[in-house]
């Protein structure tokens, strides 16, 4: 494994603050609620990478403080999300941005009466005036051995998300802008990105970084999500 020259900091999965009752399970990368830690503060405009798991028929109520982007990625199941009187559900294989003012309060619904469902929730400072909550809904195919683009350039986000399931060995490159950051969190297997090990569930930053960044997969269905800002 080479040596990284990049600055950047790894997010351990055991390290993530866990939040748990008998409705809902929650594993922070970053400080978010109640789990507060120095050494987790935010990466730029990302404020919270969690994982979710939601008990059957469940609605989790989170207060929106400061105007933020908010992607929606479920892993299990189908998520409802409800803002004011609108019902938004994002399917798997779907991902989910929505756009929240401050003051407001997003609702998270389990719709199913006896399953439990697990999804990922990426919150991203939003620039203020965000006087109404937005709602966009893309879906995702190919994802075969490349980073996919989840959203559209024309959606007018400040930030990229793609995505990628490898087989053992397969590389990949990925393209940075001058600048910007670099956050990669592993939904299942291992990878080396950069000369940086990760298991599942870690994350990654980096900043200062290449203009392209070598990854490896090393495990076979290996499952890597790429936000850069």
């Amino acid at each position: 494994m080479p040596t990284p020259t990049t600055p950047g900091k790894i997010f351990l999965a055991d390290q993530r603050g866990r939040t748990e009752t008998p409705d809902f399970r929650r594993f922070a990368t970053f400080s978010f609620g109640d789990f507060q830690h120095e050494h987790k503060q935010p990466l730029g405009q990302l404020l919270a990478v969690n994982e979710e798991w939601l008990a059957s028929s469940y609605t989790l109520e989170l207060p929106v403080p400061e105007a933020v982007h908010i992607v929606l990625l479920p892993i299990t199941g189908t998520v409802e999300a409800l803002f004011n009187a609108e019902v938004l559900p994002t399917a798997v294989g779907q991902v989910h941005v929505l756009t929240l003012p401050a003051g407001s309060t997003l609702r998270l619904r389990n719709p199913y009466p006896s399953n439990v469902i697990n999804l990922l929730h990426l919150w991203l400072r939003a620039d203020e005036p965000v006087l109404t909550a937005e709602s966009v809904v893309f879906s995702f195919e190919d994802i075969a051995n490349r980073l996919t683009p989840l959203l559209p350039t024309t959606a007018g986000l400040p930030f990229t998300l793609s995505l990628g399931r490898f087989a053992g060995r397969q590389e990949a490159t990925h393209a940075l802008a001058a600048g910007q950051l670099f956050f990669g969190f592993v939904l299942a297997g291992a990878f080396e990105v950069e000369g940086r090990l990760l298991h599942e569930k870690d994350g990654l930053g980096l900043w200062d970084a290449p203009a392209s960044l070598e990854i490896e997969a090393l495990s076979d269905n290996a499952l890597l999500l790429v936000l850069t800002q």
